[in-house]
């Protein structure tokens, strides 16, 4: 799962220079910002040998929700590629990555 969010962050991050929207610096620094969170997290979930990684998943789900919502708080929601790109990325991490901060940890069961 990390690897898919980790992806994600890597959009999330290349969002503005792919779309074009590289000159607007609040657009461009709240998704530089916010992807390479997400990645680095993601990499720390997916080498981490704990059995539990919900603070992972809630940190990548909280930075999607902050994508998905960035684009009114800072007022770009007018540029229908910036509105687009966060909500898109925004909601498929918010989804994903909540989904998985829900669920129950693994148990380690000790054999009899």
């Amino acid at each position: 799962m990390f690897w898919i969010s980790g992806l994600l962050g890597l959009l999330l991050g290349l969002s503005p220079f792919v779309f074009g929207y590289a000159g607007h610096a609040i657009a461009l620094w709240t998704s530089i910002v916010l992807g390479a969170l997400v990645i680095l997290i993601a990499i720390i979930g997916q080498s981490s040998t704990a059995m539990d990684k919900r603070w992972e998943y809630w940190v990548i789900g909280l930075s999607g929700l902050a994508a998905f919502i960035a684009p009114f708080v800072f007022g770009y929601s007018n540029v229908v590629t910036l509105l687009w790109s966060g909500l898109i990325l925004g909601a498929l991490l918010a989804v994903l990555d909540g989904y998985k901060a829900f669920q129950t940890p693994p148990t380690m069961e000790h054999p009899h």
